[in-house]
């Protein structure tokens, strides 16, 4: 009981520690000279900039020869954290003496308080939104928080493979192949499938706390950085309308859309529980570089453009997917700005060079670039990856999503109302202003990326795409509903209408989004946990890698026992081990030939071909789900059963 309380105690102190501490520091030494920030958005910046931080540190660590110890750690993330204050207290005694920067400071101070200052009844619906947000997303995860999903059974893998060694991963793996007509297990060969930023939090967590893998916990640190990824669009909507009147209705309508509405969808709470580690941090880190990019132009601040340049570091380093999407974001928006600003982009260039050639940002970029190549280059960057990435759809899956497959992936009303806002956003008068390129060029974009991949010669996956489209059309639906209810109520509107009519036909509106998002959350809902299953799976396989030695060899069954890919971090002897039997399809791919000793070993295990893979390969132990593979074993007496359980038996080979 005591190591539990302690094991909490710690593990709480390691999120304040990790995911607040540098981030605050490297802030505050950024705003040395002047305040740039309100306090919410202080402590969300706080949060994603951690994230950022921590894992340069670690990968600076572990190019270095430092091991990964909770000392270790610790220190890292203290050292960081007081050169940051050093240099924003050196900086502050400078300043002091120059009474400008005072002067600057102090309205700047008041600008940013001006802007987050809410009324008593919007700050009201806000906690409201906020309340309902964490509701129902809890709602859902309640019976999903355990553990349970493939993709983070892989996460946690690498993750657990940092902790105990001390290291950064190899990402390797090896497979059965066939080599003179003999099975056997092949060298390890490279993966560029995972990066190393999805799973340095999740080891820095745990090599403080001490906290198991096989808990609740990385569920949890994906949820937080969940929720810190809706309330960055919330101050980004507000930052890019403030200077419209329904400015601060916006946000709390962006709140509001990507809050209750849709609160389990995919990119939503389905994420969070199926431990789509590098999409869920991509969704924080979009927006930060899109707040940090538009401020940095609009305010001609070199300080906010080296935040945009350190979030886009971070999505190299944790998703590649997002750093490609931000980029066309990038490309898209620079386009549509210069088509609208055609006449003046000579002018404007001048002002982003101004911007661009400090120091500073030159200093930022000649860091990145050798961090990059000499510190930790990310197992994606080479030929043969980029190569399956660009030259148009090779699949039908990535050949483009059909408009209603995209209105589903997005929602109903936010596809609806995010389309009225392109449309309004395009036609107004402020239609060349920062802000509004921005968002155009962020929904435009995504939406070219999801429904014609070949216009720029794709080749992604059509619906990973689309996922992220949820965030920007939810600013441009919350544009469009207070822009049209600021017009429709106006006085001087020659179409004016009276206030029972203004409110019935914004309610008619609300109603519809509230019904919408409303039903897509009811039929996502489970019924039940699947958590008793999932403690037998790792009962299960803490008794196989128990009870196994090193050359006997273990098989499992992916497509019926619950949480399989969690067995192996009861092994960890390898990415791929327990060798495993696949989806039935992959094995009828004529044109991307398996191995099939992993099906034969299941489905057919007293076979010549089955029999011949346990000899060749010295497998003795076969893990299987008795409702589905449990005849083919129990009928034969060149198996024993030796663990029995409602989901899960293991078959121990009789030689």
């Amino acid at each position: 009981m005591i190591n539990f309380i302690q094991t909490q105690i710690l593990f709480y102190i390691a999120i304040f520690l990790v995911l607040f501490v540098p981030g605050y520091f490297l802030l505050l030494a950024i705003e040395s000279k002047r305040k740039l920030f309100s306090s919410l958005e202080r402590m969300i910046f706080s949060f994603g900039f951690s994230i950022i931080v921590v894992d340069l540190l670690t990968m600076l660590m572990g190019r270095t020869g430092i091991l990964f110890t909770r000392t270790s750690i610790i220190l890292g993330i203290l050292t960081f954290s007081i050169a940051c204050f050093a240099i924003y207290k050196i900086i502050k005694f400078y300043t002091i003496s120059r009474p400008q920067d005072n002067v600057e400071s102090e309205i700047s101070k008041k600008t940013i308080d001006k802007a987050f200052d809410f009324s008593k009844n919007q700050k009201i619906l806000i906690i409201i939104l906020l309340f309902l947000t964490i509701f129902i997303k809890t709602a859902y995860l309640k019976n999903s928080i355990f553990p349970t999903s493939t993709d983070l059974g892989h996460h946690m893998y690498w993750s657990k493979t940092i902790s105990e060694t001390g290291k950064l991963p190899v990402y390797q793996e090896s497979d059965i192949v066939q080599i003179d007509g003999k099975y056997q297990v092949s060298q390890p060969q490279q993966i560029a499938d995972f990066i190393i930023g999805e799973h340095l939090i999740f080891s820095v967590i745990n090599l403080i706390s001490g906290i198991n893998f096989i808990s609740y916990f990385p569920a949890l640190i994906l949820f937080l950085i969940h929720i810190a990824g809706i309330l960055a669009i919330f101050i980004l909507t507000l930052r890019l309308f403030r200077s419209y009147t329904f400015g601060k209705n916006a946000a709390i309508l962006s709140l509001f859309l990507m809050g209750p509405l849709y609160a389990i969808s995919s990119s939503q709470a389905k994420f969070v529980s199926g431990g789509v580690i590098g999409n869920t941090i991509g969704n924080l880190l979009i927006p930060f570089a899109v707040y940090f990019l538009f401020r940095a132009l609009k305010e001609k601040s070199s300080a906010l453009l080296s935040l945009s340049l350190l979030s886009v570091l971070g999505m190299v380093y944790t998703h590649h997917l997002t750093a490609l999407i931000f980029i066309f974001i990038f490309i898209f928006t620079a386009i549509i700005f210069s088509i609208l600003n055609y006449n003046k982009l000579f002018l404007y260039f001048k002002e982003w060079l101004k911007i661009i050639f400090r120091p500073q940002i030159i200093a930022l970029i000649i860091i990145s670039i050798l961090f990059v190549s000499a510190v930790y280059t990310p197992t994606y960057l080479n030929t043969k990856a980029i190569g399956t990435a660009v030259g148009g759809p090779s699949k039908e899956t990535r050949a483009g999503l059909t408009f209603n497959q995209l209105k589903t992936t997005a929602g109903e009303a936010r596809m609806v109302f995010g389309l009225i806002g392109i449309i309004i956003l395009l036609a107004i008068k402020k239609r060349k202003e920062y802000e509004n390129v921005f968002i155009l060029g962020w929904c435009i974009s995504i939406l070219i990326m999801s429904l014609k991949p070949q216009w720029l010669l794709l080749d992604l996956p059509s619906a990973r795409i689309a996922n992220y489209i949820s965030f920007p059309l939810a600013i441009s639906s919350a544009f469009a509903l207070a822009y049209l209810f600021e017009k429709i109520k106006s006085s001087d509107n020659k179409y004016f209408l009276s206030s029972k009519t203004i409110v019935s036909c914004f309610l008619l509106l609300v109603s519809f989004a509230l019904a919408n998002g409303f039903y897509d959350n009811s039929q996502s809902i489970k019924a039940q946990s699947s958590y008793q299953k999932a403690m037998q799976t790792i009962n299960a396989s803490d008794y196989a890698a128990k009870n196994s030695s090193e050359k006997e060899l273990v098989v499992k069954d992916h497509n019926y026992i619950t949480a399989d890919s969690w067995i192996k971090l009861s092994f960890m002897e390898g990415y791929n081990y327990p060798f495993s039997r696949g989806y039935f399809k992959r094995y009828e791919d004529t044109t991307n030939p398996r191995e099939m000793c992993t099906l034969w070993m299941i489905s057919e295990p007293n076979t010549a071909n089955g029999q011949k893979c346990f000899n060749d390969l010295g497998v003795n132990f076969a893990m299987a789900n008795p409702a589905f593979d449990s005849a083919q074993f129990q009928k034969s007496e060149g198996f024993w059963q030796v663990y029995s359980g409602k989901e899960i038996n293991i078959y121990y080979r009789n030689k």
